[in-house]
């Protein structure tokens, strides 16, 4: 089965994508998005998914399946679930089979990236649930409002969002978080997965930040980096991965990790008819990763307008899942 069978609804055409991967790189800074459009992109990503490098994507699936039934049991009607940047879906279908046992459920998709809703599609298959494919970019929310919309008109009148595998911490707070914020109604859910801050001392907390830079530059991630900047032909040899550990621009009680791509030579690129010059030394920012305390995370939901109803987490203390309402 095919995204291509299901109705699907294009909000961001793809060269305006083009014109925005342009602007990245005039301005030196890639949108996250295109790290996953394109094959070599998608595939990428999945390959970092397997990498044993990558704690984050197998402790996070195990936490919610350990915690799926708790986040629905008080679930009470039909509903529309709608997956925000899903991914190989997988943990989508978690959710889906656990509000199965009790209500009449529809599978929407949402991302940028054609390559990523094929194989998501693809994996939830067999729950013959899944209605509609929406090809839209998060940072746009007045789209991902209208598509929020448009389904509750046509299907169910409750909307259960997912937002899983660390797409929050991938965008500006105050960004996401708006589109979110617009796109839910009263009784609308989300259920959002994040990466959070567990240490305890400074010591502990200096040894948990040397781990997480570290786990931003294994292969996997290089490969990924790799991926997103051969759209315009830049290559491994042109340059090397750096990373960097932050705070915030506008949220200082929050840490940032920041990849770079550092040229150590000269290189003249054309993309799409201009031509934009990297003299050595120059860097392209191509990845941050917002990190939270448990604290910082709750008052930046508050702040935006979203509400913890329910949360769980992990034996380590790092990995959160958060089911959020309108404040």
């Amino acid at each position: 089965m095919s995204y291509a069978l299901l109705p699907i609804t294009t909000y961001i055409q793809e060269d305006l994508l083009k014109k925005e991967y342009l602007h990245g790189l005039q301005q030196r800074r890639l949108d996250e998005k295109f790290s996953y459009i394109g094959e070599r992109q998608a595939q990428s990503w999945f390959n970092r998914c397997e990498s044993p490098d990558y704690e984050y994507y197998r402790s996070s699936k195990q936490l919610l399946e350990d915690c799926i039934s708790d986040f629905v049991r008080d679930h009470t009607s039909d509903v529309n679930v709608i997956a925000l940047g899903p991914g190989d879906a997988l943990k989508e279908k978690i959710v889906v089979d656990s509000l199965l046992k009790k209500h009449q459920v529809d599978l929407f998709f949402v991302d940028t990236s054609r390559e990523i809703l094929d194989v998501a599609v693809e994996n939830t298959a067999d729950s013959g649930i899944v209605k509609e494919v929406f090809i839209a970019d998060l940072r746009r929310f007045m789209d991902i409002k209208a598509l929020s919309r448009h389904v509750k008109k046509h299907y169910h009148s409750t909307n259960f969002f997912t937002l899983l595998g660390n797409t929050l911490g991938n965008y500006p707070q105050a960004v996401i978080l708006k589109t979110i914020r617009n796109a839910m109604t009263p009784g609308d859910k989300i259920l959002i997965d994040v990466n959070v801050k567990s240490a305890g001392s400074p010591e502990e907390e200096a040894e948990q930040v040397a781990k997480m830079i570290q786990a931003y530059s294994n292969a996997s991630d290089l490969e990924r980096i790799s991926a997103l900047l051969s759209e315009a032909n830049i290559e491994e040899t042109d340059g090397n991965l750096e990373v960097e550990y932050t705070r915030d621009d506008y949220f200082p009680q929050m840490q940032v990790i920041k990849q770079f791509f550092h040229f150590n030579r000269s290189k003249t690129i054309t993309y799409e008819g201009e031509d934009i010059y990297f003299t050595k030394g120059e860097r392209i920012l191509v990845c941050i990763s917002n990190k939270y305390t448990f604290e910082s995370l709750e008052n930046i939901l508050t702040s935006h307008g979203l509400r913890i109803i329910k949360y769980a987490k992990d034996a380590t203390g790092k990995y959160y899942q958060l089911l959020c309402e309108l404040a």
